[in-house]
């Protein structure tokens, strides 16, 4: 038997602490796991988070990477897929989707393990795959159709956020709809209320964002929403001022999604959603249905990967990709290269 492989990994050790280790995985991969050669990592505005000392929800240290697209290089015992074994995994290139729940809570037995009550995030609360090599759960990967390039898979995840959100939010065909935010959550959840029929407004103080929204995507743009225009607004920034204006901007019986997270409390208009009677709906990552339909946007050339990539960094360069990232601006999706 030969022995443990080394291999590279992002590491933050604590608030503006970010190192490139060395680290070891066993021989053999665990039962029920797949080894995972990323190709592709996307740095999102979480992980910006965790480096910054603002997620809410992680404790120190971490190991990020969630969204993730690699090939499978091994398979551990036990793991059996439909198509005809775990063996047939095996030189797939797939995507991780890093929710990892218990199965047996309340809401899980209610099919919405998506928000277990005791959810762990890969790349948050369980280690993540911004690495050369990780194992990951085979029942967390979801292959790629053939075809589709590999990079593309990295976009999978945020594009997932979406998708799900828009599937709560239900119908938008002909509504008017605005995305508070051009970020890449933003902009994922512009092209699927686009893809759904809605007339959608993208709207974002960055010059730069604004130009990415209309010249990249077509989209209609603006530096303010208004008030009371919108059958839907889509909050995507995370802050008090962005979820204030979104309740101003939606009208009577309309809908209020709040996607961006928030590091701390907001004080909002509650008088307005009584009076109104707004509808206010979170949202939390996603499931299996919403990342297939993310696939599947992607395969079909119906949301371009293309257009959120700017810039490619190879994994040993981790902490310049995060200032990349950290940039924002005209920099809009910052992958990590092993």
């Amino acid at each position: 038997m030969s022995g443990p492989l080394s291999y590279r990994r992002v590491v933050v050790d604590a608030p503006e602490q970010l190192r490139v280790e060395t680290a070891t995985l066993p021989a053999e991969v665990p039962a029920g796991h797949a080894r995972l050669r990323p190709t592709a990592i996307g740095i999102c505005g979480s992980d910006l988070h965790v480096l910054g000392g603002h997620h809410p929800f992680v404790s120190y240290p971490v190991y990020p990477g969630h969204e993730v697209v690699g090939e499978v290089v091994a398979v551990g015992d036990g793991g059996t897929v439909e198509d005809g074994g775990a063996d047939s995994w095996i030189g797939r290139v797939a995507v991780l989707e890093p929710s990892l729940a218990c199965g047996t809570c309340r809401t899980c037995r209610r099919g919405k393990y998506h928000l277990c009550e005791d959810l762990r995030v890969m790349g948050f609360q369980a280690p993540g795959a911004m690495a050369e090599l990780a194992d990951v759960p085979l029942d967390r990967l979801h292959p790629l159709p053939a075809g589709m390039p590999a990079e593309h898979g990295a976009l999978v995840e945020p594009l997932a956020v979406a998708t799900h959100a828009l599937r709560l939010t239900g119908d938008v065909a002909g509504r008017d709809v605005a995305v508070l935010g051009a970020g890449t959550i933003g902009l994922t959840c512009a092209v699927v209320a686009r893809e759904d029929g809605a007339n959608v407004l993208v709207v974002d103080t960055d010059d730069a964002r604004r130009r990415i929204a209309a010249e990249r995507f077509g989209f209609e743009v603006a530096a303010e929403v208004g008030e009371q225009a919108f059958d839907v607004v889509l909050e995507c920034v995370g802050n008090e001022g962005a979820l204030r204006s979104a309740i101003a901007a939606v009208v009577k019986a309309g809908t209020v999604m709040v996607i961006g997270v928030h590091g701390h409390d907001p004080a909002i208009q509650a008088g307005w959603v009584q009076d109104r009677e707004l509808r206010l709906q979170g949202t939390l990552m996603y499931q299996t249905e919403d990342v297939q339909r993310a696939i599947d946007l992607l395969a079909g050339g119906r949301a371009d990967a293309g257009a959120w990539i700017d810039a490619r960094v190879p994994l040993e360069e981790a902490q310049r990709g995060y200032d990349l990232a950290r940039a924002g601006g005209a920099t809009l999706k910052v992958l990590l290269v092993p």
